[in-house]
């Protein structure tokens, strides 16, 4: 959307979709009927075999029921089924948790792919953080049994009496071949209307089965016989592992994974804040979302206005930052800096102009990781300077073949951009379609090489003239290094400097000329702004009579 600001500027408003945007360590959430969100990725644990965090779309809101999709696993660990309620008011993870109502609801886990769950395990731990409702006094939180020959193997993690009890039945194996069962039960009861993390502890190594409740060992047995040779699962044992078998309450974060049982403050749901007792340094993992390099039609554009929207709950950070060049530049190059833009939304005194900009939006999440700000949508408003017109009544005013001299007279431009620094220049070639040079009109009569630019004229529309000859051509295409010095100050700008010809053509008699006109405005640069100058006016001809010889 443009508006009209006056006859040389135009105020642009733009929204920058986020679908283009290029996320670094953050995730994009596109929803049906919903605006793209980005936020922090999440903190899902390393290393795991199956992580449940149960933050996936309710499929069915009449039954508040859904097939289990939205799930972290490896190749050896699926889940097969589910049923389970979507409990958006209880979490311990993320925003969400899974609701279980006795034997009706079920999460069935295949777990035979797996070498934790082979007849040569690696040690490992499955963790179920727990919200037990009244009715969860006596449940079975996990379950993978399996009757072989008449003989129960496998365990099953169950609470009786508020307490957890962990049963291993025949997974101590012997020197004879045979195997023995264990029981490992806490004293320590599980609390009501709260989250409380319940860890099972495969520990091979010392053949020890142990029992943590929010990252503390309760209680533990270790086949310490000298007749126990290890902990192993039955061969061939294909028996899914059921979570949530009998039980009611919410579940969130269930986590199977290699060695130890992680603590509660470990299942941050993003990045939390570390702190070093060696170094009493503090880091925390961040987010940075960067935009394409966008471009403006015409070069020299100002930001003056902008509006990121986003959510920041309670002690996380969201900061915007911004930069701009009239040259082109990589999205990974660092020689343009980055200016923060997002205090008080005020545009900073210090930002470049620019045909090229991008944008890049840095998330943190809170310090204990519970919580992370959302980005929904950025719009801003640029203010472009457009070139000036085309200057009209181009024509020629006065001719002498003998002298090769051409006077051009037009009507002044009545941008402000030109009469303030800007100017015209004058192209001509052998063509109407090849200029082979270009003068710039200057005022050599007064004030050295001044640009004519109609600002002293008492008439903005007053006719300027402007006559080249030889000596004209010369001090365009040829500048001596001497004389450099004694230019005017805008004539030693850069932006002319590729225009200073070592070599050019003379009027040859003989040859017609065309000759063309345009205006620049006071922003024009021939590396950086070169479309801050007007379109060509169409052709004048002149021709210079050939010359005979009278021998």
């Amino acid at each position: 959307m443009a508006f009209g600001l006056d006859a040389k500027e135009i105020i642009r408003l733009t929204e920058a979709p986020l679908s283009d945007w290029k996320r670094i360590d953050a995730v994009i959430e596109t929803k049906p009927g919903k605006k793209e969100i980005i936020r922090a990725k999440e903190n899902t644990p390393k290393n795991k075999e199956l992580f449940l965090d149960f933050e996936g779309e309710i499929g069915s809101p009449e039954s508040k029921e859904e097939v289990f999709s939205n799930y972290k696993s490896s190749k050896s660990v699926s889940v097969v089924s589910s049923s389970y309620i979507v409990d958006e008011k209880h979490s311990f993870f993320g925003k969400k948790s899974a609701y279980f109502s006795g034997k009706r609801n079920q999460i069935h886990v295949s777990v035979s792919g797996s070498t934790l769950f082979g007849t040569n395990p690696e040690s490992f731990s499955i963790t179920v953080p727990l919200l037990v409702s009244e009715q969860g006094a006596s449940s079975v939180v996990l379950d993978r049994t399996v009757f072989i020959k008449g003989k129960k193997y496998g365990f099953s993690l169950e609470i009786e009496e508020n307490k957890p009890v962990f049963y291993a039945n025949n997974l101590f194996k012997t020197h004879t071949g045979s195997t023995l069962n264990a029981e490992v039960r806490s004293n320590i009861s599980i609390p009501r209307k709260e989250w409380h993390v319940i860890s099972i502890y495969f520990d091979v190594n010392e053949m020890k089965f142990s029992l943590y409740q929010n990252g503390y060992e309760t209680a533990s047995f270790e086949g310490n016989s000298s007749n126990i040779t290890g902990i192993s699962f039955p061969e061939f044992d294909s028996t899914d592992l059921v979570i949530a078998k009998s039980f009611f309450g919410n579940m969130d974060a269930v986590h199977i994974h290699k060695g130890e049982p992680m603590g509660n403050k470990d299942y941050s749901r993003f990045a939390r804040v570390n702190y070093s007792d060696e170094t009493k340094l503090a880091n925390q993992n961040d987010s940075w979302v960067i935009s394409p390099i966008y471009t403006t039609e015409h070069s020299f554009t100002s930001l003056v206005q902008f509006e990121a929207s986003f959510e920041k709950p309670k002690d996380t950070q969201v900061n915007v930052y911004f930069r701009g060049s009239n040259r082109k530049f990589t999205e990974n190059g660092t020689n343009i800096p980055w200016i923060r833009i997002d205090e008080g939304n005020k545009i900073p005194g210090n930002l470049n102009q620019f045909r090229f900009h991008q944008w890049k939006v840095w998330l943190r999440s809170d310090p204990e990781g519970m919580d992370s700000p959302s980005f929904h949508a950025f719009r801003y408003k640029t203010k472009e300077i457009i070139p000036p017109n085309i200057p009209t009544g181009f024509r020629i005013s006065e001719f002498s073949s003998s002298e090769k001299k051409i006077c051009f007279g037009w009507n002044s431009n009545h941008e402000r951009e030109v009469q303030n620094g800007g100017g015209y220049m004058i192209h001509f070639g052998i063509e109407p379609s090849r200029m082979i040079g270009t003068l710039f009109v200057r005022n050599t009569q007064t004030e050295g090489l001044k640009p004519i630019d109609g600002k002293t004229e008492e008439n903005d529309y007053k006719n300027l003239k402007f006559c080249a000859d030889e000596s004209t051509l010369l001090s365009n295409i040829y500048i001596p290094e001497a004389d450099t010095p004694n230019l005017s100050k805008s004539l030693e700008d850069p932006k002319f400097a590729a225009n200073r010809e070592r070599r050019g053509a003379l009027f040859q008699s003989g040859i017609s000329y065309y000759f063309k006109i345009s205006a620049y405005n006071h922003y024009y640069d021939e590396w950086e702004g070169r479309d801050q100058k007007s379109g060509l006016s169409a052709p004048i001809s002149v021709h210079f009579p050939k010359e005979v010889s009278q021998r």
